[in-house]
């Protein structure tokens, strides 16, 4: 397991001590993957993690033909991200999109890099040019019903608002968290659009297999 910083190795290391799976953690950057050799990983799982990458744009297909060096033939790419926010068919999913419209927004005038969601008709696309053989994706949504999960919406942008130029900036953003969490209470809650993405080393492989086992699993997870 793999993260740009090594912060909560520690954290981690205690929560897999008493369980029976060896797990080493890496601290490289997700599209590097500084320390894994060529050809040794059997599953590649990303979660939520390519938006980051894709903040610095054309990153991610460089990611992508890391991946496929670092993944045996017969390996395995699984992707889950967020579906663009273009996306928006239920109110519950309006919640969803505004929210991470406010986010992005306090990001750019906080002078941070933003997160773009990548559609999963472009990133097969660029699976396939990255050397992938086979590659599929199918959508659902995470619902979540409890308003409680814009906590961490309102902490980040709480952080954010504090590097932003001016009064009337913050004191406008304020009102924005306001309005979501009622349209939020109106809506029962936010739904997630998100989908799966599934790509092989070779054309060779029909099925996928357990990811548990003997079999050497990397795993990078990043939550917005």
């Amino acid at each position: 397991m793999t993260d740009i910083s090594d912060h909560f190795f520690p954290q981690l290391q205690n929560e897999f001590q008493f369980k029976n799976v060896q797990v080493q953690f890496i601290c490289t950057r997700g599209h590097e993957l500084n320390g894994i050799p060529d050809s040794v990983i059997d599953y590649l799982v990303y979660n939520y993690t390519l938006c980051a990458i894709n903040a610095q744009a054309g990153l991610v297909a460089l990611a992508l033909r890391r991946f496929w060096e670092v993944l045996k033939f017969d390996g395995i790419l699984f992707v889950e991200e967020e579906f663009p926010i273009s996306r928006q068919d239920t109110l519950s999913q309006e919640v969803w999109a505004e929210k991470l419209r406010i986010l992005k927004s306090s990001m750019i005038l906080a002078g941070h890099p933003i997160f773009n969601e990548i559609s999963p008709e472009l990133l097969k696309s660029l699976c396939y040019l990255a050397g992938f053989a086979k590659v599929e994706w199918m959508a659902h949504s995470e619902v979540l019903a409890d308003i409680e999960t814009l906590h961490f919406f309102q902490k980040r942008l709480d952080s954010l608002m504090k590097e932003m130029p001016n009064e009337k900036l913050r004191a406008g953003f304020s009102e924005m968290a306001v309005d979501l969490l009622k349209k939020a209470m109106q809506a029962g809650g936010m739904e997630i659009p998100v989908y799966r993405l599934v790509a092989h080393k070779s054309a060779g492989l029909l099925s996928v297999h357990p990811i548990w086992g003997t079999s050497r699993v990397y795993c990078a997870f990043f939550w917005l």
